[in-house]
């Protein structure tokens, strides 16, 4: 059954304007027994419904097309409702709705395995940001914020400067890269798996910050009045303008910051203390020790830690448990490994993007013999 507050949700999510809370709450119906088959047929409702309008035809029309279910009383009650407030909607967003029913089996996966791009405009409007796309970012006002070209974000800089900061947040899923650019220039490359919260303006605070929940390579535009924070769950790093990489995915215990160019500091309290921060000059890696809260750090080849940014995996020392989570980002799917003691192996390797999960593996088991299966979407090792 189809309530009136989960028709609101597939409303809004269909519109692009659905919030975080909708989208959660509509993927947690989807989850339930036949609420899968529901939604599609709603979404082909609108389609069919949108086309009809427009070609002027009978709402017999629709009754034939649309109807084909076991209880066809209860779906009839929808469509003199559906008409009636929608009408409007889907005669101005015809082609949008057609893009949407093209499109449903992605759709749909996007609602149970979160595997779209999400914008969030701190203002309880939600964007769903399609890689190919070219679109104005707009916020609550209406006001031109930023644009999007293609597989990047760029923020406009305001000669007006607020006082009040909006925060916005971009969530880039398993599988997929995305580059930001705030508006002071700021350019942020977001691995997979990665979410980042960032004002859609800076204000005349001290200092410019944002928040990094996963991965992400900064190029950090220099101001020397305005010093940019980055806040990686307990690890904050402070820098004027230069280049480096931090690698703060939830379920590791070390944040890692690797120093490209410039000179950043690590600390761990509220309020930076120059005698109490760690700082990391180029070619070194910086590490945040969350669980005993201890800072090491070791010169490193910085190409290692940033090569992901053009789709290369390279693996340094890296044991076969760890390997598994970045693979599962990279390539969006789930590993099941059963072979405890090839959890403990340690590899070094590297390949290219154009190499599949599947050859990966393959690469990984000439060297300590394993075997694995895919199924519907999974990788199970034994």
């Amino acid at each position: 059954m189809i309530t009136s507050e989960i028709e609101k949700c597939i409303i809004n999510y269909l519109k692009g304007t659905a919030s975080t809370k909708e989208l959660r709450q509509l993927e947690d119906w989807i989850k339930l027994a036949n609420n899968k088959e529901l939604f599609k047929e709603y979404i082909k409702l609108d389609y069919i419904t949108s086309v009809a309008l427009v070609k002027n035809h009978k709402s017999d029309f629709i009754n034939k097309e649309i109807f084909k279910t076991k209880d066809k009383t209860k779906v009839r009650k929808l469509l003199p409702f559906k008409l009636l407030k929608y009408a409007s909607i889907l005669l101005i967003a015809i082609c949008s709705t057609y893009l949407v029913y093209q499109n449903l089996t992605r759709k749909e996966n996007y609602i149970a395995n979160t595997d779209q791009i999400i914008l969030d405009l701190g203002n309880g409007k939600t964007e769903i940001i399609q890689e190919n796309g070219s679109k104005k970012i707009v916020d609550i006002n209406g006001n031109v914020i930023g644009f999007q070209q293609a597989n990047r974000i760029v923020y406009t800089t305001s000669n007006k400067i607020s006082e009040k900061e909006i925060i916005n947040k971009l969530t880039v899923p398993y599988g997929k890269h995305f580059e930001l650019v705030l508006s002071d220039g700021t350019i942020i490359t977001l691995n997979s798996g990665t979410s980042i919260e960032y004002p859609s303006q800076f204000s005349n605070n001290k200092k410019r910050e944002v928040s990094l929940n996963g991965e992400a390579f900064f190029n950090v535009a220099k101001d020397t009045l305005h010093p940019f924070v980055v806040n990686a769950n307990q690890l904050k790093v402070r820098v004027l303008g230069t280049q480096f990489n931090v690698s703060a995915y939830p379920e590791e215990k070390n944040i890692s910051t690797v120093l490209v160019e410039g000179l950043v500091g690590l600390y761990n309290n509220d309020v930076y203390n120059i005698n109490s921060t760690t700082l990391l000059k180029p070619g070194v890696k910086g590490v945040y020790n969350t669980d005993k809260q201890t800072f090491s750090t070791k010169k490193v080849d910085t190409k290692i830690y940033t090569s992901w940014r053009t789709g290369t995996l390279i693996f340094r020392d890296i044991s076969f448990k760890n390997i598994i989570k970045r693979l599962e980002r990279n390539y969006n799917i789930s590993i099941v490994n059963n072979n405890k003691k090839l959890d403990q192996q340690y590899f070094n390797a590297s390949f290219n993007a154009k190499e599949s999960v599947e050859e990966i593996l393959s690469t990984f088991s000439k060297s300590y013999p394993f075997n694995y299966e895919t199924i519907n979407q999974k990788i199970i090792i034994n």
